[in-house]
C-alpha cells in the first residue's frame, strides 16, 4: 500500500546518502504495534471502543466514518494508533535518556558537548487520524491517534514530569494538547 510506498521512499533516500551522511541519521522503521483497549480507552469511551473492535457499529455510524466495518480494517485501525504511541514514547524516552546524560557531563564537567536534546522526534507515516471524537468516528478516522498518544505519554510522565524535562517551550506545548 501506500505506507508501504513512502517507507521504501525513504529509506531508499537514506541509502542514496553518502557514508558520513549516514552515520548521522539515527533513523529505523519498525513496524507498528496494535494499540491496546487500554491505550484507546484514555481517549476514547470505553464503549465506543468495544462497538468498534465487535463491529457493532450501525450502518450510520460507519457511513459517517467512512468506511464498512471488516476485521482487516479493525487491524489496520489499531495498527495507526499503535504506530504514534509508539513513536510519540520513542521520542520522549530518546529526550529523557539524552537530556540525562547531559546533565551528567554537565555535573561531572565531562568535555565539550552539544546540548541535542532538542533533536528527538520520531514520525509515524500512517498516523494523524484527528477526526474522531470521543465517542464517535467521521472523515475516516475511528480513533484520533494523535490524543491516544498525548494521553498515553501523559499518564506513563505525568504532566509535572513532563513540563520538568523539557526545556523547550514549543515542545510543552506539542506534548500537553
Amino acid at each position: 500500500g501506500k505506507y508501504r510506498e513512502v517507507r521504501i521512499a525513504l529509506q531508499s533516500k537514506i541509502e542514496a546518502l553518502s557514508q558520513d551522511e549516514q552515520s548521522k541519521v539515527d533513523c529505523d522503521f519498525r513496524i507498528s504495534p496494535l494499540a491496546t483497549v487500554e491505550q484507546l480507552i484514555t481517549t476514547h469511551d470505553e464503549h465506543y471502543v468495544q462497538r468498534y473492535l465487535n463491529g457493532k457499529m450501525t450502518e450510520l455510524e460507519n457511513r459517517n466514518i467512512g468506511f464498512p466495518w471488516s476485521l482487516q480494517h479493525v487491524n489496520r485501525t489499531l495498527s495507526s494508533v499503535g504506530g504514534t504511541v509508539a513513536a510519540a514514547l520513542s521520542a520522549w524516552e530518546k529526550y529523557c535518556k539524552r537530556h540525562e546524560l547531559i546533565q551528567k557531563k554537565k555535573h561531572n564537567r565531562q568535555g565539550s558537548f552539544e546540548d541535542t536534546t532538542h533533536l528527538c522526534w520520531s514520525a509515524h507515516v500512517a498516523g494523524g487520524t484527528h477526526h474522531a471524537f470521543k465517542d464517535y468516528g467521521e472523515g475516516f478516522c475511528i480513533f484520533s491517534d494523535i490524543a491516544v498518544a498525548a494521553n498515553v505519554l501523559l499518564q506513563k510522565y505525568p504532566a509535572p514530569a513532563l513540563i520538568q524535562q523539557s526545556n523547550n517551550h514549543t515542545q510543552k506545548n506539542q506534548l500537553s494538547t
